[in-house]
């Protein structure tokens, strides 16, 4: 049974969802929509379109701003923008440039933000370019101190080795909580309103 409630945000263009959810979160039915739960699915990784994870970002910002319980949720490809920095001792693949040791941060999660994008962000939200976030890791962790839940796939993370087992998340940031294949199922489910990058 279709529930009218619930709405699928599938555009092929990031501009025009970004565009989109911008307008519903500030447009004058802003208010009537607050307490909506929003399920944003990251599936492409960072370094596969970057588009795709700036648009996500704003979509949850803008969806947390409009008062939303927004849920964040890594998948596929971009389980693999949560992995830890190695440390030094870890035989995983370690980029060329390492940063200091005991910078751990998602190294993927490390891009900084777009000029364009944080003028953007300033003009919709009102917030001086300064204090926005440098980069995306840094951006993550504002939508999530704003109330964004962080979720990823265990399973994911376990069959590709970023953990030992599907609750594991041994190389996974902790600010990130894993889900078993059930609860996945459950979190979209729950849903009122779905996004999928």
């Amino acid at each position: 049974m279709n529930n009218p409630r619930r709405s699928i945000a599938r555009l092929s263009s990031p501009g025009a969802a970004l565009s989109l959810v911008l307008a519903l979160a500030q447009g004058p039915d802003a208010a009537a929509a607050e307490g909506r739960s929003v399920f944003i699915h990251l599936k492409t990784g960072i370094t596969q379109d970057d588009n795709q994870m700036c648009v996500a970002f704003s979509v949850a910002q803008a969806a947390v701003e409009a008062g939303d319980a927004v849920e964040m949720f890594f998948d596929a490809a971009a389980v693999f923008d949560l992995q830890n920095m190695p440390t030094q001792g870890d035989a995983t693949t370690q980029p060329a440039t390492k940063p200091a040791e005991e910078d751990t941060r998602p190294y993927n999660l490390r891009y900084d933000l777009p000029d364009k994008l944080k003028e953007i962000l300033s003009e919709q939200f009102g917030i001086p370019i300064e204090e926005l976030p440098g980069d995306y890791f840094a951006y993550l962790a504002m939508l999530q101190e704003m109330g964004a839940t962080i979720t990823y796939n265990g399973a994911m993370a376990n069959l590709v080795s970023l953990a030992k087992s599907v609750k594991g998340g041994e190389s996974i940031t902790d600010m990130a909580e894993p889900l078993g294949l059930a609860e996945i199922v459950e979190h979209r489910a729950q849903a009122d309103v779905y996004f999928v990058y």
